[in-house]
């Protein structure tokens, strides 16, 4: 079966399947960065250290191109790269270790989340004559924003759909959701990735037809803020954003450099894109590191 080579978390646009080509190049990364750490535990000298546009790194890796970036320079460093862990090497993790692991996930996901609720508080107020949603729908937007990947705790794998079943339940440790919000912030966090919302899934049909709206345009948001923290590493710093004319212009600070989360935003934008029918613009400034 031919596939589309243009392809995003996997899955290809038009059979929207499971790609074994994206597969492949993904198992090739992690046998070659295994190779490596394990190398690096051997040796006893300087090794080689990533650049550092973290961001783009991320980019190749998930097998994205930029356009006008030279190729990532290798210097030494005195650090050793970690040895891999003993998940990494197939072997199972005592019970008390896979606890710690869950959290660790658990904990760098409300780190990742924090940073996409700000900038999901950004684009809601900027397109406020857009949605025309009030400050409940606001809410609704934040803990979903806050909550949308908790669901890592059990792997990537339809990581949508336990978030959503994590929020609908209260079920995230330290964070309880107001019981009002919970079905709604389930539903945006639901469809931050992967389908757009549609009648035909129970949850969304159950909604009146405001709701159902309502649910649409923060889902579109959501997709945007998390784009702007796809490599988790906080590349952009700062965000602007503004409507003109007929289109969102997004204006992004970063230290690290975005090329990542700029190439994301190239297809979580779509969703935008049929909700408010306006184009999404950017522009990125690289700053200098303090």
């Amino acid at each position: 079966m031919a596939h589309c080579k243009h392809w995003h978390d996997g899955v290809c646009k038009d059979c929207r399947k499971n790609c074994p080509i994206k597969k492949k190049l993904a198992a090739k990364a992690a046998k070659k960065a295994e190779r490596l750490a394990a190398e690096a535990g051997a040796s006893a000298g300087d090794v080689p250290c990533a650049s550092v546009d973290v961001s783009t790194e991320v980019l190749r890796l998930a097998g994205g191109t930029v356009k006008g970036k030279k190729k990532s320079t290798i210097k030494k460093c005195g650090k050793p790269l970690p040895a891999p862990t003993p998940e990494a090497a197939g072997m199972p993790l005592p019970e008390d270790a896979a606890g710690e692991l869950r959290e660790d996930t658990l904990l760098g996901a409300l780190v990742h989340g924090k940073r996409v609720a700000g900038f999901a508080r950004e684009l809601f107020r900027a397109t406020q004559e857009l949605h025309g949603l009030d400050a409940l729908w606001g809410g609704v937007l934040d803990w979903a924003a806050l909550l949308h990947d908790v669901g890592w705790v059990e792997g990537q794998r339809a990581h949508h759909k336990r978030s959503a079943r994590m929020i609908r339940q209260n079920l995230v440790p330290g964070q309880d959701v107001p019981a009002e919000l919970r079905a709604y912030a389930a539903l945006v966090a639901r469809y931050h990735r992967r389908r757009d919302p549609s009648r035909r899934q129970r949850r969304f049909a159950a909604l009146d037809a405001v709701e159902q709206r309502a649910v649409r345009q923060l889902a579109a948001l959501l997709r945007l803020a998390d784009a702007l923290d796809y490599s988790h590493t906080g590349a952009v710093g700062k965000l602007e954003a503004r409507l003109d004319g007929d289109a969102l212009v997004l204006k992004v600070k970063s230290a690290l450099g975005c090329s990542a989360e700029l190439h994301r935003l190239e297809s979580k934008a779509e969703l935008f894109r049929q909700v408010f029918e306006k184009e999404v613009r950017w522009q990125c400034k690289e700053r200098a590191r303090a």
